[in-house]
């Protein structure tokens, strides 16, 4: 059940003109929420049980942040994961959320097209009960999106178990990342002496799990156990059908855990069917000709008024059309 914040939070906006990128949040208030409570002196907010709530009310949903197209918050790293959740009155969908796993420092929720010129509240749910001291909330454009980069979900050195000891990966981290039929996600790992087996599990946000279905076309997938096992060090690499989009793009999905056995996950990508180099590689002529796209990476031969990519040789950047 979706929980209504019960006060008005007061915000501070900076001014801002055509080139704006970010709007500021004020800290001061956090308005209220269920099992939580804020403290403005210290910008924290304390969480009593898992997923409590605690965030900011905008007027009821008078407020137009069209011209934005993410919320963020950052905060000190803690050991619970922290999910943002936007909502929108009387819109279709009605909220879009965001997961950040523990360990992280910030929360990017997207906000819905459809839904930001009517938003009514944004809040930081939490995975178990503890403190989050927030540094900074604002809106923001999002950043320029390259359809052809590679992007990293996950570096470290994670020695994984069955299932507390997994390494997650967020959907909402898969669905910013825009993958297209043909992507792979590319799994490196490390094994000890004797191999270890390897089992990606989806993680529903009814909490109920099984192995995710792309990850059984796995050449040397084991149906009776749900795992691929690996004699040596290497990567794993998953083609991404139809399937497996759908999948990610799916509400009802939260996350991906890699789980297994006798492995350490070092580093979790997703790798583009065009390859990455499609921009580094076009000229630096200042002649070169000039290209628009979309914030989703389309190209328009004909922008009108709004927020567009702007790509001549190899100068990305954003800018606004008037």
């Amino acid at each position: 059940m979706k929980k209504q914040l019960l006060s008005l939070a007061a915000m501070t906006i900076m001014a801002f003109g055509a080139q704006a990128e970010t709007l500021e949040v004020s800290l001061a208030d956090l308005g209220s929420g269920w099992n939580s409570s804020y403290d403005p002196e210290t910008k924290t907010i304390t969480y009593e049980a898992a997923w409590a709530g605690r965030g900011w009310r905008f007027n009821e949903g008078s407020q137009d942040y069209s011209k934005f197209d993410e919320f963020v918050v950052e905060f000190l790293p803690v050991d619970f994961d922290v999910k943002a959740v936007a909502e929108y009155v009387g819109k279709d969908p009605a909220s879009t959320e965001a997961m950040a796993v523990a360990g992280k420092s910030k929360v990017v929720c997207p906000l819905s097209d459809e839904g930001k010129d009517h938003l009514q509240q944004v809040y930081l749910q939490n995975s178990a009960a503890g403190t989050l001291t927030i540094t900074a909330a604002y809106f923001q454009n999002a950043e320029v999106f390259d359809p052809t980069a590679n992007v990293n979900l996950f570096t470290g050195d994670q020695a994984v178990d069955w299932w507390s000891a997994a390494v997650l990966i967020p959907m909402s981290d898969l669905k910013a990342a825009r993958p297209e039929v043909g992507d792979k996600l590319d799994i490196t790992y490390t094994v000890k002496a004797d191999g270890g087996s390897i089992k990606l599990v989806l993680l529903k946000n009814d909490w109920t799990n099984d192995v995710w279905e792309p990850f059984k076309s796995v050449e040397g997938y084991n149906a009776e156990y749900g795992t691929v096992f690996f004699p040596t060090d290497g990567t794993l690499s998953m083609p991404l059908d139809e399937a497996a989009i759908a999948s990610i793009n799916d509400p009802d999905n939260m996350r991906i855990m890699i789980c297994g056995d006798n492995v350490n996950v070092t580093k979790v990508d997703l790798v583009r069917k065009s390859g990455s180099s499609a921009i580094t590689e076009i000229t630096t002529d200042e002649n070169a000709p000039v290209e628009y796209f979309n914030l989703q990476g389309v190209r328009v031969d004909n922008p009108s008024n709004g927020l567009y990519i702007r790509r001549q040789g190899n100068e990305v950047k954003k800018i606004v059309i008037r």
